[in-house]
């Protein structure tokens, strides 16, 4: 019998839009799915985004939220500063 590891978390922003532009970001990063012991899936849902992971080990799980914890926190930046520009 083997184990597996269920994780499921969320992250709420300020708006709709910058959930969805998180989300549109992240899902191509999802749905290639390089993980070979873990499955992620992420859903929108208003101003959150949640996070399924399931895992044959937990250093399985601790990778794939590390990798999606990182494609967040990049787009998450790149949002911030592309905001603090003005385009003439």
């Amino acid at each position: 019998m083997s184990n597996k590891f269920e994780f499921q978390f969320y992250i709420r922003y300020d708006s709709e839009e910058e959930a969805r532009i998180i989300f549109t970001s992240l899902m191509p990063e999802i749905q290639e799915q390089r993980f070979e012991r873990s499955k992620a899936t992420v859903e929108l849902k208003a101003q959150k985004i949640e996070i399924n992971i399931v895992a044959q080990d937990i250093n399985a799980a601790k990778a794939t939220i590390n990798s999606i914890l990182r494609w967040i926190s990049s787009t998450t930046k790149a949002l911030l500063i592309l905001s603090k520009q003005t385009f003439n």
